[in-house]
């Protein structure tokens, strides 16, 4: 029987449509203002009101809705804008025709990941008020039909009514849950529904109670207030018509911005999202005197304010923006024109201060290899681009000091490459976790060269509804839908930025090398260059000042202690003492003659410094055998007042640290005067600190509750610890202030360095991708012969017998050059990979089909355990695949020429260590210490020593390690076993 059914729609469509559509809350407000927006208000605001329980609103004073309006588009999904009627001029308030910013009519649905509790009123010119309560919360109902929740709403002429009205209306909307008394089928069907959802709600642990419960205690409690309305200017009598949304419970992003909340680690990063996304919503960089068609200039503000105690704060307003368009143009580096319908940029460009051509004159054509589509659903259309910057580093600026902190600072509060549509703001692109032109990503292969930053860029893009059709949004409102025009958008705008960085800004052109005078960084590096000198030759003049000193003094201790031992004798208390104060009188010549900062090239004092090490060690080792000597005569003597002893040798270590520490006082009082009095509380601080920590001791052998041997042992140790704290604190603290007085500048030789160190790292992680490649190719080298050779054959075949005999061979060979050179395609290192989740059976899997050659002719098994294919990781393949590649080619290679019976390459999971084992020869125990250090090979063919450097660094550079295993169990075959420790992974 042929039947025809409607659909049924839940109403949880209008929760999927709305709350889950919008990426986030500052998303889902800009949404409503752009609602505003097509509403022609000239002002929309929201107002967050700090209370005990939290409000939030958004006012307008667009044209309003009356009743038939509204129950005929609000609370209709999916108008779209398309069949909507025109706005009479007379609804515009003056303004010029807008270009409609909704186009699924479903922007409206957003409000719910304000908060679930919603009032909506509204009021159009000459029309009385309507108002509407809607709890967001009932439409997650799975079990509900659309048709089933009803809005109450009610029309009012007087604003004061409104207050009045919203006992009822609550009561109507819990309606939802309870239902009535009118309809009793309706009643049956809410009941099954809110039973079920409750049941599975609780049963799955999502909720603590039932959903029903708290929607209701929610609806019960929610308090509108007339201070709520307040800040709207229908309520105010400032216009007569316009929309507000009051929203109870309110979400988490909205109450972080209120004073009474906290700043933690959690709120201080919503803030910053908020206020960057919200805080350019119109287009700062418009401007009526520049030639760009797609930028405009919205006579429409939003402010975003909160309430305290009744006294409005701002926390974004339009009106105090501090970036706009002439502010962009005072910065040393501007971007600026229009990109027509073939994608050529035509603007002016300032670099370092200066205009660099008249008006118009530049020009930059799109990439060659990039078509440009012009059907009626793929092309891009124009649009303008306006951006600037700054030099980051101040000695590279041609801006004053006064200008460069102020955009310095402007650029930690409103900077980003924002796009805007019609003049209002197209998100997420400017925000910081979007990187939509590759700005960010480019910049960490090349600082220099692709120079353009994120962080320190002010500008936009402009394009229009009308030019650019095609450049439409994601339903959630996070970015263009990815099509074939957004595409070709993000080329175009890529290749003028990268343009302008190669040819004006960037470290790679002319004209920065024209413009920056070479002199200055010339002048730069040789300042540097010079005061590292000096402070090489100044601590290699102290070393062989103190080395020339102290080495006689050491002599001489040395010498006099010969027969130090064998002259110590301990009978009595008496002698005790004298033991101890022997030993404390040793210790402390010793540390008086010690000498440090040893120059790495010791020149012609190696010969007096190995042997002060030597006497030094020596004497060390006389002192330990003499308190060793003591330790054993105190418990013979056993003495009658151990604390007393205790207490003389704290007071012996305290007046030694003292003396050391008035010498480091005195240094740095004739070095820097002016910080005298925080250097003396330090000092007086750190005096007290031994015999505070060290009188516990004492009393604790009064107590009998410690040895007086464990005492001086932990005496001992204190003082030590204490001393080597003082001369960490002081010493560097008086090093340093010789330098500065020496005028050594420090601060320049620790940023020359860091640049110069990160250079070198680059091109030493350039160099260890070329080398890895290298012993790719090399890796493949006999497999790559081997099949040339099959297809030489079959070649030879075709041409001696005329018929198809060799073309087998030719097409296998062929395969097999194929497949080889696939297995380079995860090795490339071109680009930056991003890391992905690699599998113990993808890695068995690729060694397998790269060795297969090798590993078939030779019968080498190459397997893994049951617990190594439950291995996974996030890394990168080029990273990671070749250390597996390098480890079992070494195991192939020694199993081949060691001729081992049997051969195989196991790969297993020891204690959460990946271990890699072949049954061959194994390593010399004393090649074991140089296995992982570049350029060591034990191959007397072929062998380059640097694939287990390799793969060491490329394991060190995802946080990992590996080692040769000498311990038993991680050894699970007799040859060569390496064990790796995976950060993060994941086993079973």
């Amino acid at each position: 029987m042929l039947e025809t059914l409607p659909f049924q729609t839940r109403a949880r469509t209008v929760d999927h449509l709305g709350r889950e559509q919008i990426a986030d809350c500052p998303t889902a407000i800009s949404e409503l203002w752009k609602n505003a927006y097509d509403a022609y208000a000239r002002k929309v605001s929201l107002h967050i009101f700090d209370d005990p329980e939290p409000v939030a609103a958004i006012f307008d004073d667009g044209h309003g809705m009356s009743y038939r309006e509204f129950v005929e588009q609000w609370l209709v999904v999916g108008t779209g804008s398309k069949y909507d009627k025109e706005v009479a001029s007379e609804e515009r308030n003056g303004l010029a025709k807008r270009t409609k910013q909704g186009q699924k009519g479903i922007g409206r649905l957003s409000s719910a990941n304000l908060g679930p509790l919603l009032l909506i009123t509204s009021k159009r010119k000459d029309d009385d008020f309507v108002a509407a309560q809607i709890d967001w919360r009932i439409f997650e109902n799975p079990y509900l039909t659309l048709s089933d929740i009803e809005v109450p709403i009610t029309q009012y002429r007087a604003k004061d009514e409104l207050l009045q009205l919203m006992v009822p209306m609550f009561d109507r909307l819990i309606e939802n849950i309870r239902g009535n008394s009118q309809d009793q089928r309706r009643n049956d069907r809410l009941k099954l529904a809110w039973e079920t959802y409750d049941r599975v709600t609780v049963e799955d642990g999502r909720e603590e109670g039932n959903p029903s419960d708290a929607i209701s205690e929610t609806i019960i409690k929610a308090r509108f207030e007339e201070k709520h309305f307040e800040p709207w200017p229908v309520w105010s009598g400032e216009r007569n018509h316009g929309t507000a949304l009051v929203v109870s419970d309110i979400n988490y992003d909205l109450r972080a911005q209120l004073p009474s909340i906290e700043p933690d680690a959690n709120v201080e990063p919503i803030r910053d999202s908020f206020v960057a996304t919200l805080s350019a919503f119109t287009d700062p960089y418009s401007n009526a005197n520049t030639n760009e068609p797609n930028a405009f200039e919205p006579e429409f503000s939003s402010a975003v304010i909160r309430w305290k105690d009744g006294v409005p704060t701002p926390v974004i307003e339009d009106e105090t923006q501090a970036i706009n368009r002439k502010t962009t143009e005072e910065m040393e580096h501007v971007l600026s024109g229009n990109v027509d319908k073939d994608g050529i940029f035509r603007g002016r460009v300032k670099a370092f201060g200066e205009w660099c051509e008249p008006s118009t004159d530049y020009e930059i054509l799109p990439p060659k290899d990039l078509k440009i589509p012009n059907g009626p659903t793929t092309f891009v259309g124009p649009f303008s681009l306006h951006v600037s910057t700054f030099e980051m580093i101040r000695s590279n600026s041609s801006l004053s000091d006064e200008n460069h902190k102020r955009f310095s600072d402007l650029a930690k509060q409103c900077s980003g490459f924002l796009v805007f549509r019609n003049g209002l703001r197209v998100l997420p692109y400017g925000r910081t976790d979007n990187d939509f032109f590759e700005i960010e990503t480019r910049r960490s292969f090349n600082a220099g060269r692709e120079f353009w930053n994120a962080r320190r860029m002010f500008g936009r893009i402009a394009i229009s509804r009308e030019e650019n059709p095609n450049l439409r949004d994601k339903s959630g409102r996070e970015g263009f839908i990815d099509n074939r025009s957004a595409k070709v958008l993000r080329t175009l705008v890529i290749n003028i930025l990268r343009k302008t960085a190669y040819e004006r800004f960037g470290s790679d052109s002319d004209l920065r090398e024209e413009l920056l005078s070479d002199i200055r960084a010339k002048n730069a590096k040789e300042k540097a260059d010079i005061a590292r000198k000096q402070l090489r030759k100044r601590n290699r003049s102290k070393f062989r000042s103190q080395l020339r000193k102290n080495l006689p003094l050491l002599s001489d201790l040395y010498s006099s202690t010969n027969s130090i031992l064998s002259e110590i004798k301990v009978d009595d208390r008496q002698e005790l003492k004298s033991t101890q104060k022997k030993i404390n009188e040793l210790s402390e010549r010793l540390s008086k003659v010690r000498v440090t900062g040893a120059p790495r090239n010791l020149g012609d004092k190696e010969d007096d410094y190995r042997s002060f090490r030597f006497m030094f060690s020596e004497m060390k080792e006389r002192i330990r055998s003499l308190e060793e000597f003591r330790d054993s005569a105190i418990k013979e003597i056993n003495p009658l007042k151990p604390d007393e002893i205790a207490e003389h040798q704290l007071v012996s270590y305290s007046n030694r640290l003292r003396a050391r520490l008035r010498g480091w006082k005195k240094s740095i009082d004739s070095i820097q005067g002016s910080e005298r009095n925080r250097v003396i509380a330090l000092l007086d601080d750190r005096m007290k600190s031994f015999q505070t920590l060290a009188t516990p001791l004492v009393a604790q052998v009064r107590m009998e509750l410690l040895g007086l041997d464990e005492s001086l042992k932990q005496m001992k140790a204190l003082y030590y610890r204490l001393d080597e704290e003082n001369e960490d604190a002081f010493q560097s603290y008086v090093d340093a202030l010789e330098m500065m007085s020496e005028s050594i500048n420090i601060e320049l030789i620790a940023r020359q360095g860091t640049e110069e160190n990160m250079a070198l790292k680059d091109d030493l992680n350039r160099l260890n991708q070329l080398a890895q490649l290298g012993i790719t190719v090399e890796i493949l080298d006999h497999e790559l012969s081997a099949n040339g050779r099959m297809v030489q054959e079959g070649l030879r075949q075709v041409r001696s017998n005329g018929n198809g005999a060799g073309i087998h061979l030719i097409e296998e060979g062929f395969d097999a050059l194929s497949q080889q050179l696939e297995f380079l395609s995860p090795l490339k290192i071109s680009g930056m990979r991003p890391p992905r989740i690699i599998s113990g059976p993808e890695i068995i899997d690729y060694l397998g089909r790269f060795f297969n050659l090798v590993a078939r002719s030779r019968r080498i098994k190459i397997h893994a355990s049951d617990q190594f294919r439950a291995f996974s990781i996030n890394e990168v393949p080029s990273r990671l695949l070749p250390v597996f590649v390098n480890l079992v080619n070494n195991s192939v290679y020694w199993l081949v020429n060691s001729r081992t019976r049997d051969p195989e390459v196991y790969l297993s999971v020891v204690e959460n260590n990946i271990v890699v084992s072949d049954n061959g020869p194994g390593i010399d125990q004393l090649d074991q210490e140089s296995l992982f250090k570049m350029f060591f090979t034990r191959k007397s063919v072929g062998g380059r020593g640097i694939g287990l450097y390799l793969c060491r660094i490329n394991l060190m550079a995802g946080g990992h390690s590996i080692k040769y295993a000498v311990d038993k169990k991680f050894r699970p075959l007799s040859g060569a076993n390496f064990q790796i420790y995976f950060k993060e992974a994941i086993y079973g």
